[in-house]
């Protein structure tokens, strides 16, 4: 059964836990790792995942007013397509379930190097109780798409959130409606 910690600074796996991290997201997307740890408090969260004493992923959540934004979620590379990422998604969806959960992934374009990779994780979302909220924003050269469950998360919401969590660069997202 999966079970999940909060992250601490002691946490045993704590170098896994990070390698996990660095390695699941690019560079120019990830939030420098001795930020993240230092921020932690109520409203920055990181969960780690275990099945028995096997660590299975990790998530990192910003929650404003009403809303959680899901940052980021990584599942360890030799237990991916096992259940671990659903099985995590509800564990979230559980613990917030009188909040709106939102997420950002990349448009689902065709012509992407990495359109498949894209595709399927859109899809895994969808899969999971997500849908779309017909708005994406653009920043930093990337076209992003809100996908959301338990309520629809409004642009406005959605760029309220953002400039808490990430401040003054996130004013550089351009919102607009996906067709």
């Amino acid at each position: 059964m999966l079970t999940a910690v909060i992250f601490c600074k002691n946490n045993k796996d704590y170098q896994t836990i990070k390698e996990l991290y660095d390695s699941s997201f690019p560079d120019d997307e990830r939030i420098p790792w001795h930020r993240i740890v230092a921020q932690l408090d109520e409203s920055r969260q990181m969960h780690v995942y275990y099945d028995d004493q096997l660590f299975v992923g990790l998530s990192y959540v910003f929650i404003h007013k009403n809303v959680v934004y899901l940052s980021y979620l990584a599942v360890s590379e030799n237990l991916r397509d096992r259940g671990y990422g659903s099985e995590i998604l509800r564990l979230i969806q559980k613990e917030f379930r009188d909040y709106k959960i939102v997420i950002d992934i990349e448009i689902v374009d065709p012509d992407a190097d990495n359109y498949e990779e894209r595709r399927k994780r859109k899809d895994f979302y969808l899969r999971n109780g997500f849908v779309s909220t017909g708005t994406g924003y653009y920043i930093y050269h990337v076209d992003y798409e809100l996908l959301s469950c338990n309520g629809i998360v409004s642009a406005d919401e959605y760029r309220e959130l953002i400039l808490e969590h990430w401040g003054p660069f996130a004013k550089t997202a351009v919102f607009r409606e996906l067709s």
